[in-house]
């Protein structure tokens, strides 16, 4: 409350009046005049604004008098309103390494308190872990958190990668007041070499055949290391009975096996070669173990099976063939004996990659699985027939099996279509499918007797819409009208089923929905621009529009200019042009007279102010067009002579008038006139030359 007295003599006290000024006057805060009570109008918050800044005025005579004044500063107090916010949610992540002993920090879990910290205990925070949310054992035992800093460190010992990776840990934040406040952080344990690998085989033993090549792989190993990380890259190799070192071991360090490869060739015919006693060894950055692996070698196989040709191709096949059926029967046969002569069937897998056939031990080759000639319209089987022998030998063949179209695709539009109709624009309108073409048009995956011709329509409901109407045109093709103007504000898209069926047996139909873009008209978008210059936004379009409107207005002044031309008779004549409507005057049109082109940048006479020929008659015009055009056409012959033609040198030109019907200057004073030809450059040194000949001539 704000209380103000007037010193005056005999001054009415009730009749002070008080009013509020500042920033919030009327909107947060009011004064009532007569009591100078001050009023907050709505709730306050001291985290937007904790001080308000205001003038009070209290003015006699019941405000009609004089006035004074007093600042007064309205601090809001703070209650406990606001719990606490952790800063790093929602990712609070830590890394700790496995083994840690107890008192390890491990991250920071903060939070703040919007609160005044000056006030009370309103701003004040202690932590706490309350609970363990993900998997990895019991995590708030494993960890403890500072209820001062709320820093989070190893509680225990016993932190194994192995056993959890992570732990999901659920701190509370309280303030004084009781507000409370939560965050996850997320603890991965980091790895420590602490496992040595092992091989996952107890045993060890392989069989190789006598005539493998070199580098041939015997056999694989794999290991195995619960570490991670380079410290499970492991190193495999061959480190005892191998004198002769006849065998090496390749390491897939990433990815835990190790190839056991023939280094050099063998020879069952010696008997230190028939069998080795390998030990095998895997390690990592710190550990090591080993395997004993008997590696037998064998006497070779030295035939392959051979197919026998069938009699006549296998018949094409419908590509709803039922799965089961059969296609073909194929038998092989092996020149070795006893268990090098037995042989197993099997399909080369990168032919038949999707595994849509297979054979038997008996040779049959059958369906297994539904077959698609829009996918593959035939199949190059690579039939493979391996014997039992060591080493194993395979000998293969292809059957080539064609498909027969089954109508089972309807069909599909050409192209993705992105239909647009005119705002505003009456019907019918003709809808612009894409950029380039209002015509819909279909396309089928299955072969032609299957696919076109195709046929349009629209569903039973939409034959008598009043928005649209499809025309199917007969030749595979259809478009569509929009049958009324359309408002965009009111809708910007319609959805149009389009029913497109093929010519199959049976036809196959499909429906496909066409989105229909409401746009502005591009006319009403030009006047929406002119008449909303001074709009924000509007400027820049503008700027593309005035161009185009000055060149528009350029063209029509030049062809109004040609058709006034036209009307008056004017025309401006040269001798190398082959008609009226665009005059060229330049004299360099007898450049083959002159020294070549390298003179027009340099002995160039002085321009001649520009002269033209009028005629008030269109035939003149047309007349003398006509003589310079023959003139041109007819080398041979002397070129029109017409002052025109040389018009364009300019005033103050030595030269003068360079035509015959002026030539008088040069006859006065032949010897001056070729003495400034001479000056003239070398473009007149063949005028200059006929000059000369001609007085010769007469002499």
């Amino acid at each position: 409350k704000v209380t103000a007295t007037d010193p005056d003599k005999d001054a009415d006290q009730e009749a002070l009046r008080y009013s509020l000024h500042g920033q919030g006057a009327e909107s947060e805060f009011i004064i009532d005049e007569v009591t100078g009570k001050i009023y907050a109008q709505r709730t306050l918050n001291r985290e937007e604004r904790a001080v308000w800044r205001f003038v009070v005025l209290a003015t006699d005579e019941g405000g009609e008098g004089l006035t004074g004044f007093t600042d007064i500063i309205i601090n809001v107090w703070d209650i406990n309103d606001n719990a606490p916010i952790f800063t790093c949610a929602p990712d609070c992540h830590g890394n700790v390494p496995e083994n840690s002993a107890p008192g390890t920090s491990v991250m920071e879990m903060t939070a703040t308190d919007l609160d005044d910290s000056a006030v009370g205990q309103n701003a004040v925070l202690s932590y706490r872990i309350v609970g363990n949310t993900g998997t990895g054992g019991s995590g708030s035992d494993m960890f403890s958190i500072n209820p001062s800093t709320g820093t989070i460190s190893v509680a225990m010992s016993g932190l194994d990668r192995e056993q959890a990776e992570a732990y999901l840990l659920v701190v509370e934040a309280r303030d004084g007041g009781g507000m409370v406040g939560t965050g996850t952080a997320t603890i991965r344990v980091t790895d420590v070499n602490d496992h040595a690998p092992r091989f996952t085989e107890r045993s060890c033993l392989a069989r190789v055949p006598e005539s493998s090549e070199p580098n041939a792989v015997v056999l694989e190993m794999s290991a195995e290391d619960w570490d991670t990380g380079e410290n499970a890259q492991l190193t495999f190799s061959v480190v005892a009975g191998d004198p002769e070192q006849k065998f090496s071991m390749v390491s897939h360090r990433q990815e835990h096996r190790g190839t056991l490869r023939l280094k050099k060739r063998l020879d069952y015919e010696r008997p230190s070669e028939q069998r080795f006693n390998l030990t095998l060894k895997v390690e990592d950055l710190d550990f090591s173990s080993f395997i004993h692996c008997v590696v037998e070698v064998e006497d070779c196989n030295d035939h392959a099976p051979i197919f026998i040709a069938l009699s006549q191709p296998p018949a094409p096949l419908p590509e709803d063939v039922p799965v089961g059926s059969s296609v073909a029967r194929l038998t092989a046969s092996d020149s070795d004996s006893g268990q090098n002569k037995e042989i197993t069937y099997r399909i080369l897998q990168e032919s038949d990659p999707l595994g849509q056939f297979s054979v038997d031990q008996s040779g049959l080759v059958t369906v297994t699985s539904t077959l698609d000639r829009e996918t593959a319209a035939q199949h190059h089987l690579v039939i493979l027939a391996t014997d039992h022998g060591s080493p194993a030998l395979t000998g293969s063949t292809i059957i080539q099996l064609t498909l027969l179209d089954v109508n089972d695709n309807g069909p599909e539009f050409e192209a993705v279509y992105t239909p647009v109709v005119w705002e505003n624009v009456a019907g019918p309108q003709l809808v612009r499918l894409n950029q380039t073409s209002t015509l819909l048009r279909a396309v089928d995956r299955d072969s032609e007797e299957n696919g076109s011709p195709f046929y349009f329509s629209l569903p039973l409901e939409l034959h008598h819409s009043n928005d649209f109407y499809l025309q199917d045109n007969g030749n595979g093709t259809a478009t569509i009208t929009a049958l009324r103007a359309f408002d965009r504000e009111r809708q910007k898209e319609f959805l149009l089923q389009i029913i497109m069926s093929d010519s199959g047996h049976p036809p196959l139909s499909t429906a496909i929905m066409l989105i229909m873009q409401c746009q502005i008209n591009a006319v009403e978008m030009v006047h929406a621009v002119t008449s909303n210059q001074t709009k924000p936004g509007t400027f820049s379009l503008s700027l593309c529009v005035c161009p185009l409107v000055l060149l528009l207005g350029i063209f029509l002044y030049t062809r109004w200019r040609s058709y006034k031309g036209l009307k008056e008779g004017v025309y401006h004549v040269s001798a190398h042009h082959d008609g009226w409507e665009d005059i060229r005057e330049n004299v360099l049109n007898y450049d083959e007279e002159g020294g070549g082109e390298e003179d027009q940048g340099q002995s160039r006479p002085l321009l001649l102010a520009r002269k033209s020929l009028s005629f008030s008659s269109q035939d003149l015009a047309r007349y003398l067009c006509e003589i310079i055009r023959d003139a041109d056409q007819a080398p041979e012959t002397a070129p029109f002579d017409s002052l025109q033609v040389f018009s364009t040198e300019g005033g103050g030109s030595l030269a003068g008038s360079l035509s015959s019907f002026s030539s008088a200057g040069l006859e006065e004073d032949t010897d001056r006139g070729q003495d400034s030809l001479k000056d003239w450059g070398p473009r007149f040194e063949k005028l200059k030359a006929l000059y000369e000949k001609t007085e010769a001539s007469d002499l």
